[in-house]
């Protein structure tokens, strides 16, 4: 917890008026600055769906893109059989699947689509065996 105050790092928490934690989005500086990962986001289960996590990454874009950002981009992991690409053999047509990915529980990659963020690359078995990392970015 305590990196994600570095200067090569954004933290930001969004606060309810009673002082509350409702959410945290941290951002990580790379590719001399010109690319900024969103890592972590999380939002209080109580308080989801109510534009929380938008807010969180809007704010995280801009302020990656006031620091020289031209990309922000996430890995949205699917250890849990949430979309079509887990459980699989994503080899060797790997983009074939990524072309006819579904979401069968939830899975944030639609959030993040809704966000401006693209589907740029998977790392099949990322997590283990049929457990993919789902890379997504967007240009700020």
């Amino acid at each position: 917890m305590q990196a994600s105050f570095g200067g090569d790092r954004i933290s930001r928490i969004a606060v309810a008026e009673n002082g509350q934690v409702l959410g945290w989005i941290g951002g990580i500086r790379q590719y001399d600055g010109n690319v900024w990962e969103l890592h972590p986001l999380v939002v209080r289960t109580e308080f989801r769906g109510q534009g929380i996590g938008r807010s969180l990454v809007a704010d995280l874009a801009a302020e990656a893109k006031s620091r020289g950002g031209l990309v922000l981009w996430v890995g949205t992991d699917d250890e849990d059989n949430q979309t079509t690409l887990s459980g699989i053999n994503l080899y060797p047509n790997v983009w074939e699947h990524v072309a006819k990915i579904r979401n069968l529980r939830g899975h944030p990659y639609e959030f993040y689509q809704k966000m401006g963020f693209a589907i740029v690359g998977v790392m099949p078995d990322a997590n283990g065996i049929g457990k993919p990392d789902i890379f997504m970015a967007k240009r700020l």
